[in-house]
């Protein structure tokens, strides 16, 4: 796995080279435990219903709960289960107002942070749910005082209830 993440006795592992739906289309492993962690079983392999070669689903994965976001062609896609992780379908796809494309995903209950990629990104985007993960809307755009192009405003972006972090990882690196 390229990225994981965890939350509580679920394990989310992405496989952003898994060729299932064309070269490098990616894919996504949810684990469970039930035996306090000396076990994990592989519950469910999630893939973009839109999948396509070279999306690279899986290249960023996040979890909060029932909830899975992963990124996937420039997009955020987010899966739900609601009978205990028996089945986790897609629900919603997310994408920046501004047709920017997406490289990182955080999420913390309700809230969705995406972090722009590309060398001249500046900004990262949050989305908001308020239906349950019905739907979701973007809220804000976020971008640094002094963004830059080459900057990497939004490679990483983390998340913990209402304070959100962003990193800048090319910042002032004299390119």
């Amino acid at each position: 796995g390229y990225s994981v993440t965890i939350d509580g006795n679920t394990v989310v592992v992405g496989a952003y080279l898994d060729d299932d739906a064309g070269t490098s289309s990616g894919s996504a492993y949810v684990f469970r435990t039930t035996d306090g962690g000396a076990t994990y079983d592989q519950v469910a392999k999630l893939t973009a219903a839109d999948a396509a070669a070279g999306d690279y689903f899986g290249g960023s994965v996040a979890i909060a709960g029932d909830t899975v976001a992963i990124r996937g062609g420039g997009s955020v896609y987010i899966f739900r289960t609601t009978d205990g992780g028996g089945t986790w379908p897609q629900v919603a796809k997310l994408v920046a107002s501004d047709g920017v494309s997406i490289s990182r995903v955080a999420i913390s209950g309700d809230v969705v942070v995406a972090g722009a990629s590309g060398e001249d990104s500046i900004a990262s985007y949050v989305f908001r749910t308020t239906d349950g993960g019905a739907t979701y809307g973007q809220v804000a755009k976020l971008t640094a005082a002094d963004a830059a192009a080459w900057d990497r405003f939004g490679r990483p972006v983390a998340i913990d209830g209402d304070t959100v972090v962003i990193g800048a990882y090319e910042d002032d690196s004299k390119r």
